[in-house]
């Protein structure tokens, strides 16, 4: 049945950044889907609980975990946290990130440009690199980067560093599908537009209608709108798809 496609049952999944925003879409989509979820946040200890609880409440096991995902050490006691609470890991989601310390090219310290650097593409590297022995001893796993469509446009103005970490992400995700091949490991990523959710510092309505008006589809993104493409990239209804990137911005690449 297609349903079938689409069932994650029995398998675990760590999605980064999943206290919140998008992250938290994805993780919560995973668990309806069957998925164990690992949520991740920073300093998010109890909206990380409640989503834990929440996923609990379908039956699903769920553990939380917090850290810094630019620090080494602390993504490795991550992963010995999941092997050992967990059992394994099926599903790689790296959905942590930000674009903090907006400034013009000109002007940005480079600890700015090192922060946002770090923040949105070494970690992506700790990470993955951190949980590829889980990953790699589990037949058929799957990884998704969440990248942005800035990597196409270029973002908006003191936006420079995040672009460019992005630009890494969308590399880096086709680098490893080349890579991991070998392994049975799938890796793909999508690219979100505009989307409503807390990585803005307020509220993206108000700060950006020029863009939403641009939107062929006539609004902007909703969390839940990047969840359904993360669920279809790491289901069997995907199992031949692996170093694509797909942009989920409502048609923006349109204009």
């Amino acid at each position: 049945m297609a349903v079938d496609l689409f069932d994650l049952t029995g398998q675990t999944a760590l999605v980064t950044g999943s206290a919140s925003g998008i992250g938290s879409a994805i993780a919560r989509l995973l668990a309806q889907a069957g998925a164990d979820i690992v949520v991740h946040g920073f300093d998010q200890a109890q909206a990380s609980s409640a989503l834990v609880e929440e996923i609990k409440a379908m039956g699903r096991r769920a553990i939380a975990v917090d850290g810094d995902l630019t620090d080494a050490r602390k993504v490795a006691s991550l992963a010995d946290t999941i092997g050992t609470q967990m059992g394994g890991l099926a599903i790689l989601v790296n959905c942590a990130g930000g674009s903090p310390r907006k400034a013009m090219f000109a002007t940005m310290e480079e600890s700015a440009w090192d922060h946002v650097i770090d923040k949105n593409l070494k970690s992506m590297f700790l990470t993955t690199q951190a949980m590829l022995p889980l990953l790699k001893a589990q037949p058929g796993a799957r990884i998704v980067n969440v990248t942005s469509c800035v990597t196409r446009s270029g973002g908006v103005p003191g936006g420079g560093a995040y672009a460019t970490a992005k630009g890494g992400v969308d590399v880096l995700t086709r680098a490893l599908a080349k890579e991991l091949a070998g392994d049975g490991i799938r890796v793909n990523g999508v690219a979100p537009g505009l989307v409503d959710s807390p990585f803005h510092d307020s509220d993206p309505k108000a700060k950006y209608p020029h863009l939403i008006g641009r939107i062929p589809l006539g609004r902007i993104g909703e969390p839940e709108d990047i969840a359904g493409p993360v669920l279809f990239l790491v289901s069997k209804a995907a199992r031949y798809v692996t170093a694509e990137i797909i942009e989920v911005s409502g048609g923006t690449r349109l204009t």
